[in-house]
């Protein structure tokens, strides 16, 4: 098996500007190479997070939910 894996993960706060984090996406107008990029990883690390549970995966957000659940 390769990393860690626990019976039951918790993702807090997976709402719009949070993930992908704002500050950690280059703009798309800046530089549309690397905002893919970065948006890919933050993807990543969400999927990384997500896939620990053996068991079961709790998400939650407040407002409006991350793109990324879509």
């Amino acid at each position: 098996m390769k990393g860690l894996e626990f019976r039951c993960v918790a993702l807090i706060g997976v709402e719009q500007d949070v993930v992908p984090l704002r500050v950690a996406v280059t703009s798309e107008e800046e530089d549309t190479v690397a905002h893919g990029h970065d948006v890919l990883r933050e993807r990543c690390l969400l999927f990384v997070a997500a896939t620990r549970a053996r068991d079961a995966v709790w998400v939650s957000y407040t407002h409006t939910a991350s793109p990324f659940l879509n």
